[in-house]
């Protein structure tokens, strides 16, 4: 019997939908994207921060999961004094899809 994997429609890769938003963190705009721990390393966390360019341009991106005790974060830049900084509070949370395509009226965080 032929085994495969499940796969989204037509062969393509199934919908990975995450939350996000926008925080400030000593007064520089971050975007902040919620991801499983799996996606917090090496290779896997590269490809994602670059799937989620289009969604935050202009901003540096930091991938977070929160539930992971100790809290596990990853980005482009050193997350380790940023974290424990992090105040949710003021964020408006984003659903972000990455089936789609990113929204274009993305205006400058400046």
């Amino acid at each position: 019997m032929h085994r495969h994997r499940p796969r989204g429609a037509q062969g393509k890769r199934p919908h990975l939908r995450l939350a996000g938003g926008i925080v400030t963190v000593r007064g520089v705009r971050i975007a902040l994207v919620f991801a499983d721990p799996g996606c917090l390393r090496a290779g896997t966390g590269d490809v994602l921060l670059a799937r989620l360019g289009p969604w935050f341009p202009y901003l540096p991106i930091m991938l977070a999961a929160p539930r992971a005790r100790p809290t596990l974060a990853y980005a482009a830049f050193d997350t380790r004094a940023l974290l424990p900084e992090l105040d949710l509070a003021g964020m408006v949370e984003l659903k972000i899809d990455l089936g789609r395509p990113a929204p274009d009226d993305a205006e400058p965080p400046f």
